[in-house]
This record gives structure tokens, C-alpha cells and sequence, in this order.
């Protein structure tokens, strides 16, 4: 009876009755996994998802840059992924001469495509299970940084193994369920990308931090790049030689629709889950990181945004970084308010008091696991403030570009990196800076952490000089600083032959005071938290030995599906399922104050016009349909991912979720978690009416 009853517990929980809860391996796919799938509507086997060797829809899904996901959708490399997967790139691009951010980008012909250093796509080839390799080199009595070590060594031994660089062959090994389980993913990675298309802002970020994390939404967030190959369609470094990439297997786009309740499953690298963590560990997030992340990132952005709103130049330059850092500063915010709002911390007491019942009454597990929640409770009370030092220590350093590269430069010096690599990095660091608003962000970051900081053992050295010499005044120590940095004049740094030359800058001393602080933080940093935490997730697992649990992301390949639906946020409030094209034109006339809906003249046209094109309107609705919803689980990562119906066929990109279920990240919400995805007609009507991109509509294969 007590078994019976703990696993009604565990699917109350997790929800893991339900079909659109989890982040599944697409290498592995159950019996019980795929006959959801099936009696939700998929029409493909699991060996048409993913095959080791064949072509299947695997091999259309490319992790994008290192932090998102797109989908292959030509025969010659084409990729479709979010705007904002792409802002980074087309900012690269941009100057005020030609603003692709403003105005967006169409290469017209093929040489017109841009190429983007440092920008790459990998393809996921197998995953393989190598569990029983690692674990055998680590022994219960090891103490956890020595178990990571070994793990580490044993992990490197088999990547390496595998390593071809002329064939762009890499793998990575990366723990799951908390290192109780451990994979190994083999990558193929491609250098060569270059820009495609890109929408005007007015399309591909419209609503702005408005609109971020919130539904309804209009955003036609895709932009377009394309992989580039050697002539024997191998990965190769940027060429005038290189020729589009042939694709093993590339993504169909459908016109037919959707409506509600269709199937819809999505493939895609989500970022980082902790589904499983303990109630101690959701405090710590929402108290020592969440809330700090919030308030720091707020004091910089009220001093970027001015900037950027007084000054184009400023604007292109600063409109990445805006962007990251204003994306996560929301994120914290909604997460925090979302699990006070849903009882996410007394929903998982209560499951943490049932499997604590089940540790004492069970003699195998009162030996195993007993005192697991106690512990976990005393070693995150113990390191609670050296958390939140952290935090506000990390989010007040990085949000000076120079001080970060100065920082930089010191470090290669102690760990013999090649001036050419912090040349290269000093170049990326000045195309996108202007010097006085860094040192005035950094004046109020500084202020900010002195006035935050629990205690003053955690100020960095210079403080004194500042109280000191200056009398507190952080702009004017600032200022001088600044004015006798080499760092602050390019062509000297240019000149620099080798980085001990630095040593004596402003800047670098600056940076050591940093450094100090920084080891005086790690070193408290040694506790026993990730080896509780993951007992515990072992105790829930094992607990419910019949029960399938999909491991937390952790930006690996991952599947999941659901249907299209709308939500009720609140009593009387229900959302519809998607959005119609008027509704972007409504908010732009509703809020003509607001740059997050300001549109540019000849998107304002065109959207007036309504040529969208026969076949992108809906059939069901009679509507032109711009973003829609579906219950499909997302987090950061999935941005990019294709959103594709039951017969594989792309129908959407997904590109956010709903604001009031961010604490899913934490505990699935099945009522209120939503994936917000733009419309893949939406995404071809502004090709082909609004940019005119014939060449890209014919590479398609459009059903």
C-alpha cells in the first residue's frame, strides 16, 4: 500500500503521468515513451527521430554557437534559429551606416552572405552510455573533488579517444540525474557559418523586454544563416573556396497549420533544469542568486539604456550585451515570483517529508539515505552567504567590459596564455565598447556591491584607495584610473608584445584586488552539496523503481512533446492559442510611447497591407497567425529549437515561455507551462513579401 501511495505522491509531483512534462534523450526512446507519442499523433518511428548511422530527423537539429538550437531546412545548409540566437551576429555586423539591427539584412546572392568568426553549428551524431566506465574509477569514501577528478581524467581519456579534428569530430561526456549516470555525445562541428537574413528589430524583437517571457506575443523571432563546407563536404575554416554544406537529412516546412490540440514535439539543446533539487537548494537560488542577479543587472541596465536611447553608436554596440544580460535579469525576477505564487517550496516539503517517511521505514534505504535532508539543509546554511557573495561579486565584475579584459590579461600572465589570444580578445572587447560609459557602469556597480555586501571582508583592496584618495568618490578614482590605462588606447595594446608589459597599468592593479577577493571566495566554496543532492535524487528513483524520470537538461539533445494550447494565467482570463497580425499593429497604436513597439515605416506598410500570401493564412481560423502556444516543456537553450507536427515537418520555431510558470525550471507546472513558438508561415511570409527572398523560398521543400 505505502509503494502504491508513494508513486501517486511522486506523479502528483513531477507530473509524470502527464504527456508534455520532460526532456527526453531522442537515442533512447522507450516502449511507454513512444506510445505516448503515438496516441498523441506522431506518425514516425523512433528510428526515423534518431537513427546511428541513417538519416533521420536527428540530423537536422544543430546546436547553434554553443548556446542555442536551429534546424537544417535546404539541401545546401540553410538554418532557420531564433532572432535573438542571431542578435549577436547581426550586431557584429551592424554599424550606423548599415544597421541590420534597425533595418534587418537580406543577402541577395550568395556571395553577399556575411561570415562570422567564431560563430558554429554541431551536429549530434550518437550518444552513448559510459556509466560503468567512469564509476569504476570512484569509490563511495571519496570526498566529491576528488571523485570530479578522477571522473574528469577518465572522461578526458575517452574524448580524446575520439578527437578528429580534420573531420570536425569532438565529444563531449556530461553527468546526468547528478552524476549517478554519465553520456557521452559525439559532435560534428562546422566553422564556417554566414549570415543569411535577419528581420528589421521591428519584426524580430518586437515587444522587447516589454513582451519578454510574456504572452501574447507577435515576434517574429528567426533569423537565417548557412553552414559552408570544403568541396568534400567536411568542416573547413572560412574559404572563398568552400561550398554550401550537404546535410544528411534537412527539415520540411509545412503550410497545412495547426489548431488546438494538434501534436507538436520539439528538438532542440535546453540549457539547465534542477527539476530534482531539494527545497534548501531552491531557497538558496531564489535568495543568493536570483535575487541579487535582479538587482545588480537593474543598476546597469538603467545606465546602458539611457545610453543606448541618447546614441545609435551606443545602441549597435550595446544592444547584445543589452540583451543577454536584460533576458535573465527578467528570468530571476518571474522565477522568484513564480514559485512564491504556486507553493513550489511547499509542494516539494511535502514531497520531501514523503520520501523521508519512506527513508525510515525502509531498512535498505534508512542504511543508505537516512540524514540526506539534514545534511543538505546544515551545508547550504553554511554556505549561504558565500553564495550570495558570488553572485553579486560575478554580476558586479562582468559588467565592465575593460575590467573584464584587464582581468583577463592578468590571468594569462599566471597561466601562460599567448599574447595572440588576448589580442584577439582586445579586439573583440573594443569594437563593441565606449570607454566612458564602462567606466561610469562600473562606477555604480562598484558603489552598489560596497553598499550590498553582507560584510567588508569581501571589498576588494582598492576600496581603501577610494575612501582614502578620493574621498569616495567612485566616478573620480574611476576617472583616473581610466586616463592613465594603456587599456584605454587601442593601438598601445595593439603594440603589446608581451602581457607582463601590463603589469603595472591601472587597470591590472585594479584587476588584482579582484583576484584577491576571488580566492578568498573559492576557498570557501568546499562543501558537500551536489553529494546530498544527489543521494537524494538517487532515494527518488529509487523510491519509484517502475517510474520513468527524463534526466534535468543539460543542453544535450533533447525531445519533447505536447499539443497546442492556450492557458488561463488567472480566474476569468483565457489566452487563445495563437495571435493574428492585427494585434502587433494594436499595441504599436496603443503604446506609441513605447520603443518596444515601435515599428519602422516600411514594416508598418507592409503589415498594413496584409499581402502575407494565400497559402500562410490559416485555413481553420481564416487568420494570418504570428506566434502560437503549445504545452511542450522549454528553458533556456531551446531558443531556435523547431517546433515540428506528427509527420516531422517544421510548423514553428520556438523561441520563449510564459512568464508565469518560469519556476518550471523548478517543478513542471502542467496547467500554466507553455512554449511560445513564431509560426514557421509567419517566418515565410516575412522572407518572401516583406525581404523578397525568392532564393531562399526556393531552396524549401514546402508542403
Amino acid at each position: 500500500m505505502r509503494k502504491f501511495l508513494m508513486s501517486i505522491v511522486m506523479m502528483a509531483f513531477f507530473g509524470l503521468a502527464k504527456a508534455d512534462e520532460g526532456m527526453w534523450m531522442i537515442c533512447n526512446i522507450s516502449a511507454r515513451t513512444d506510445s505516448v507519442l503515438q496516441s498523441l499523433g506522431l506518425e514516425l518511428t523512433p528510428e526515423q527521430i534518431y537513427s546511428d548511422g541513417q538519416p533521420s530527423l536527428n540530423n537536422a537539429i544543430v546546436m547553434f554557437g554553443g548556446y542555442c538550437s536551429g534546424v537544417v531546412v535546404s539541401p545546401n545548409g540553410l538554418v532557420f534559429t531564433n532572432h535573438h540566437c542571431g542578435y549577436g551576429t547581426i550586431q557584429t555586423h551592424s554599424t550606423t551606416k548599415h544597421d541590420y539591427l534597425k533595418y534587418g539584412f537580406y543577402a541577395k546572392k550568395q556571395k553577399d552572405e556575411i561570415p562570422t568568426p567564431d560563430l558554429y553549428v554541431s551536429f549530434h551524431i550518437r550518444t552513448v552510455d559510459v556509466t560503468d566506465r567512469l564509476l569504476s574509477v570512484v569509490t563511495d569514501d571519496m570526498d566529491e573533488r576528488t571523485r570530479s577528478a578522477k571522473i574528469d581524467d577518465e572522461a578526458d581519456k575517452l574524448t580524446e579517444a575520439l578527437k578528429d579534428s580534420v573531420n570536425g569530430i569532438y565529444a563531449q561526456v556530461v553527468p546526468y540525474y547528478r552524476g549517478c549516470k554519465y553520456y557521452m555525445s559525439v559532435y560534428q562541428r562546422f566553422d564556417d557559418v554566414r549570415l543569411v537574413c535577419a528581420p528589421p528589430e521591428s519584426l524580430g524583437k518586437f515587444g522587447g523586454d516589454t513582451d519578454n517571457w510574456v504572452w501574447p506575443r507577435q515576434t517574429c523571432d528567426f533569423s537565417v544563416f548557412r553552414i559552408y563546407a570544403n568541396r568534400n563536404n567536411l568542416p573547413a575554416e572560412y574559404s572563398e573556396d568552400n561550398v554550401p554544406y550537404r546535410p544528411m537529412s534537412y527539415a520540411h516546412v509545412s503550410t497545412e497549420g495547426y489548431k488546438e490540440g494538434s501534436f507538436c514535439m520539439t528538438f532542440g539543446y535546453p540549457g539547465s533544469t534542477n527539476r530534482y533539487m531539494s527545497s534548501y537548494g531552491i531557497v538558496n537560488m531564489m535568495d543568493n542568486e536570483n535575487t541579487p542577479r535582479a538587482q545588480v543587472r537593474g543598476v546597469k541596465q538603467d545606465i546602458w539604456r539611457e545610453a543606448m536611447n541618447a546614441d545609435d553608436a551606443i545602441r549597435i554596440k550595446y544592444s547584445s550585451k543589452y540583451a543577454q544580460s536584460s533576458n535573465y535579469w527578467k528570468n530571476a525576477i518571474g522565477m522568484n515570483e513564480s514559485i512564491e505564487r504556486f507553493g513550489v517550496l511547499d509542494d516539494k516539503r511535502a514531497f520531501e517529508r514523503e520520501i523521508n517517511e519512506w527513508i525510515m521505514s525502509d531498512t535498505v534505504a534508512h542504511a543508505q539515505y537516512i540524514g540526506v535532508l539534514d545534511s543538505l539543509k546544515a551545508e547550504y546554511a553554511a554556505a549561504s552567504e558565500s553564495n550570495l557573495m558570488m553572485t553579486l561579486f560575478e554580476e558586479t565584475l562582468t559588467g565592465s567590459d575593460l575590467l573584464m579584459l584587464s582581468f583577463q590579461g592578468l590571468m594569462s600572465v599566471f597561466n601562460g596564455g599567448k599574447v595572440e589570444d588576448f589580442h584577439k580578445q582586445a579586439k573583440e572587447t573594443y569594437k563593441d565598447i565606449d570607454f566612458d560609459l564602462d567606466r561610469r557602469t562600473l562606477a555604480a556597480l562598484l558603489r552598489n556591491y560596497k553598499e550590498k555586501v553582507p560584510s567588508e571582508d569581501y571589498l576588494m583592496s582598492f576600496y581603501t584607495t577610494i575612501n582614502d584618495q578620493f574621498g569616495g568618490d567612485y566616478d573620480a578614482y574611476l576617472k583616473d584610473v581610466y586616463s592613465r590605462s594603456s587599456y584605454t588606447k587601442p593601438d598601445v595594446i595593439a603594440k603589446v608584445e608581451k602581457l607582463s608589459e601590463l603589469s603595472e597599468d591601472p587597470l591590472t592593479q585594479l584587476s588584482y584586488g579582484v583576484l584577491g577577493t576571488l580566492f578568498k571566495l573559492r576557498g570557501s566554496f568546499d562543501n558537500n552539496i551536489d553529494v546530498y543532492e544527489r543521494r537524494l535524487e538517487q532515494a527518488m528513483r529509487e523510491m519509484n523503481k517502475d517510474k520513468e524520470y527524463y534526466p534535468d537538461a543539460n543542453f544535450t539533445l533533447r525531445m519533447s512533446y505536447g499539443i497546442v494550447e492556450g492557458y488561463s494565467p488567472v480566474k476569468d482570463l483565457v489566452y487563445n492559442y495563437y495571435t493574428k497580425s492585427s494585434s502587433l499593429l494594436e499595441k504599436n497604436v496603443k503604446y506609441p510611447d513605447n520603443l518596444d513597439y515601435t515599428l519602422i515605416p516600411s514594416v508598418k506598410k507592409w503589415l498594413a497591407k496584409e499581402k502575407f500570401g494565400n497559402r500562410y493564412i490559416d485555413r481553420t481560423t481564416g487568420d494570418m497567425h504570428l506566434c502560437f502556444l503549445t504545452n511542450n516543456d522549454i528553458t533556456g537553450g531551446n531558443s531556435g529549437s523547431g517546433m515540428f507536427d506528427g509527420k516531422g515537418r517544421l510548423i514553428g520555431l520556438a523561441f520563449d515561455g510564459n512568464y508565469e510558470a518560469l519556476s518550471s525550471d523548478i517543478m513542471f507546472n502542467n496547467s500554466l507551462t507553455r512554449c511560445i513558438g513564431v509560426d514557421i508561415r509567419y517566418v515565410l511570409s516575412v522572407i518572401e513579401s516583406y525581404s523578397k527572398g525568392k532564393r531562399i523560398m526556393n531552396e524549401l521543400t514546402i508542403e
